[in-house]
């Protein structure tokens, strides 16, 4: 009998310096799906990587084989050595709830956010163009996207500062009070940077530099937040400007290190350097930290603000619950039926027609 399977890492499992080694950038997903692919024991496959988690969804009739090739497969290709206590394992009807609390946002690192739809959407379509998607996958991850956006619908899950740029900016704000006069730093020109841009603007941030790799892509960003963009060329003067620092790249390397940390100092007359790393992989060379007048946040380090966004939407949380348990019910009398042979067409209200259910 074919069976659905997960592996996963995820913010509540390991720590950054573990998660960031497993990483997959959407460029080595191809690859990755490439060696999937010639498995005969793995059928189907999506892989889910964000900065807070990395799980691979699949369809085995062999599922200890199929997750001893999946966890070597991360192990060999990252050099890392993984212990039980960072890995979560699940199958059928508990993988299934575990991706609905995943597209439902309960599963985030900032409870509610709205990107990791989105990034659910990115791996079902990358592993459908390589061709690792089949009758499960397909109805699942479908339904996933639709139960993730009806949660959002009906509760106020997603009310307030949802993202983890979002709670960036808010640890920034507890920093300094009042952001309007601040030389706000942005490294990184992607969708979470963008989101971290606005949200500062949206604190009267009233001079915000962009900074990339890709010099038209920062320009581009920063053309839409007002801003003004700088060569990366230029980093280590425009970090020696910063009040503020928010690092967001896809780098899968430190792009400041501790060596350079002495002449930005002395550029700023030892005045306090803060610095807000929310990349997986990191951007910032944690020994940083040890300086002298230089703080260092990274990801993990929201989590103070996490607790208390948790309390604030408590009630919410439970309604949300509440939908998952029905929508988890109602999809696995259809996945049980998958399992025989036996299933009909899952249907579910809702207008929305790019989510038709085979």
């Amino acid at each position: 009998m074919k069976k659905l399977i997960l592996l996963g890492i995820s913010h509540k499992t390991a720590p950054v310096d573990v998660r960031e080694k497993l990483a997959v950038p959407e460029n080595h997903l191809n690859e990755i799906y490439h060696n999937y692919s010639k498995s005969a024991v793995i059928q189907e496959c999506i892989v889910l990587s964000t900065c807070n988690r990395v799980e691979i969804y699949a369809v085995t009739e062999i599922p200890d084989q199929a997750i001893h090739i999946i966890k070597n497969s991360l192990v060999h290709a990252k050099n890392v050595l993984l212990t039980d206590k960072h890995l979560y394992y699940m199958k059928d009807t508990h993988a299934v709830r575990h991706l609905f609390r995943v597209s439902a946002g309960l599963e985030s690192l900032a409870v509610g956010e709205t990107e990791i739809l989105g990034q659910i959407k990115r791996a079902y379509e990358s592993a459908r163009a390589a061709g690792l998607t089949g009758k499960l996958t397909n109805v699942l991850f479908q339904r996933a996207l639709y139960v993730g956006k009806h949660i959002r619908t009906k509760t106020g899950i997603s009310e307030g500062p949802t993202s983890v740029a979002n709670m960036a900016v808010a640890l920034a704000q507890k920093i300094f009070g009042d952001l309007k006069e601040k030389h706000v730093l942005v490294i990184g020109a992607g969708e979470t940077a963008e989101t971290a841009a606005h949200c500062f603007l949206s604190q009267k941030t009233t001079r915000l530099t962009v900074i990339n790799r890709t010099h038209e892509k920062a320009k581009n960003l920063a053309d839409r937040v007002k801003g003004q963009a700088a060569h990366f060329q230029d980093l280590l003067y425009e970090l020696a400007q910063a009040d503020v620092v928010l690092c967001s790249t896809g780098a899968p390397d430190f792009i400041l290190t501790s060596e350079n940390i002495p002449a930005i100092m002395c550029k700023r007359h030892n005045k306090p350097l803060f610095i807000i790393d929310i990349a997986v992989p990191r951007d910032v060379d944690p020994n940083i930290a040890g300086q002298a007048h230089v703080h260092l946040y990274n990801i993990d380090d929201l989590d103070l603000l996490v607790k208390e966004s948790l309390t604030k939407r408590s009630k919410e949380t439970k309604k949300a619950n509440h939908i998952l348990d029905e929508k988890s019910e109602n999809f696995s009398h259809w996945f049980k039926a998958w399992q025989t042979g036996k299933q009909n067409s899952l249907s579910h209200k809702t207008t929305d027609h790019s989510l038709i259910l085979c």
